[in-house]
């Protein structure tokens, strides 16, 4: 009896365990046919708010290139990228904090990031296990853009700097042979493209916001903000800033500046087609170039120096997570845009790499016009850190619009600015 309950015993086992598995196995694939799939769990949809240019290769790549290999790769991760004007984006972030529509991930300016940690909508990056790993591969300027206080909010993308771009065929016509090296010069060469071109501009600027303004001030000695960032009160309204402010004043009542008014003609566009003579742009400008004007024979310099030497803003975006449900996936992806593959393949399309790997890329080092962006970097600037930089900013561009538009006296303007800014400024 003993012996005939065993083996009964042990078939009933066997056939259990069968059936246990093919219930595992359905259960962890979804599966309800009986066939084992390689179908994930579940799928996750991570939406992806950016700011890449349609006007150059940028926006393709991500979508035709970067976004398909990650999916390959991490099955049940889909990713959603919406693109946004870069101005735009901001203010969608800005309502959406309010509101709760926000993205899962946002490729960010990393003069944002500062802005909505504050408000409490970044989750903190450096809580994930494998940070420091991750943040090791990168080159240490732009992790640090990621940092406030002890707390990384963001992870560099790209970085980049904007250089003086000159077009030799104005400039020979108007017996210049090279690029102004100081901003004498820059203006003298703008009096003399205006004598033999008439109808056209010595320098294209498409803004007035601290980006386009305060490598000038900085250049000439000016600045926006004390050292410790607590006022504006003897910076902005400094005699070096008066002094260039008025120089640029005078240079757009004389018609030698233009391409931010309304209306105004593109400036890469009108660069490209003889209407400005120079413009400041970041190495982005060279995959526009290659896209839409092949035929135009492209030069580049150092941006001209002041008294305080060659000072061009620093910029560049940080990747930053807001999902609170989404964070491993997130996290994934943020990840991957910072991984090798993903930072040569912008990094062809003229978004400098931050991974260390991917500049020292073969593919990387071939591109030459990468080489003056990486010198005029050594002295880049960056604007202030603080979490009212956008309200300041909009002041910064209000000012300078009433100067350059409508001939406000420079000092009482920049007087007012100062207010305006130091109270925002206070806690």
């Amino acid at each position: 009896m003993i012996k005939k309950w065993s083996k009964t015993a042990m078939a009933v086992l066997l056939i259990a365990a069968v059936l246990a598995g093919c219930s595992t196995k359905n259960k962890t694939t979804g599966d309800t046919s009986g066939k084992a799939t390689n179908k994930p769990a579940k799928e996750v949809t991570l939406t992806f708010w950016h700011h890449y240019s349609s006007a150059s290769p940028e926006e393709k790549t991500l979508t035709d290139t970067i976004i398909p290999k990650f999916e390959a790769e991490n099955p049940g991760i889909k990713v959603k990228a919406v693109a946004f004007p870069w101005d735009e984006l901001h203010k969608k972030l800005q309502i959406g904090g309010s509101s709760g529509d926000l993205p899962d991930v946002a490729r960010l300016d990393i003069i944002w990031v500062p802005e909505f940690a504050a408000q409490g909508l970044l989750q903190p990056l450096n809580g994930f296990s494998d940070f420091n790993e991750v943040s090791a591969a990168l080159l240490a300027g732009p992790v640090s853009t990621g940092k406030v206080g002890d707390t990384y909010y963001g992870l560099p993308l790209n970085t980049n700097t904007k250089v003086l771009f000159w077009n030799k065929e104005m400039f020979n016509a108007s017996g210049i042979d090279k690029a102004p090296e100081t901003t004498d010069e820059f203006f003298t060469d703008l009096d003399k493209i205006k004598t033999k071109y008439g109808k056209v501009w010595g320098y294209g600027e498409p803004a007035l916001q601290g980006w386009n303004i305060l490598p000038w001030i900085w250049s000439n000695g000016g600045d926006v903000l004390s050292p410790d960032f607590k006022t504006a009160d003897g910076y902005l309204n400094s005699q070096a800033s008066v002094d260039i402010m008025t120089k640029l004043q005078a240079a757009a009542k004389k018609g030698l500046i233009s391409g931010f008014k309304p209306g105004d003609v593109p400036v890469t566009e009108g660069h490209a087609k003889n209407s400005y003579a120079m413009m400041a742009e970041g190495p982005w400008a060279y995959a526009q170039f290659d896209s839409q004007f092949p035929e135009f024979a492209t030069a580049s310099a150092s941006f001209p120096k002041g008294s305080a030497g060659s000072i061009q803003v620093l910029g560049g975006e940080d990747l930053g997570i807001f999902t609170k449900d989404k964070q491993e996936e997130a996290w994934k992806f943020v990840k991957f845009m910072t991984e090798e593959f993903s930072q040569v393949e912008m990094g062809k399309v003229g978004q400098i790499p931050v991974n260390v790997k991917a500049g020292e890329n073969e593919e990387i080092k071939k591109i030459a016009y990468y080489a003056p962006f990486l010198e005029q970097l050594k002295t880049a600037k960056a604007r202030p850190p603080v979490a009212k930089w956008p309200q300041i900013d909009v002041v910064l561009s209000d000012t300078t619009a009433a100067i350059m538009l409508t001939g406000g006296d420079v000092k009482t303007e920049l007087d007012k600015a100062v207010a305006k800014i130091d109270a925002l400024l206070k806690p």
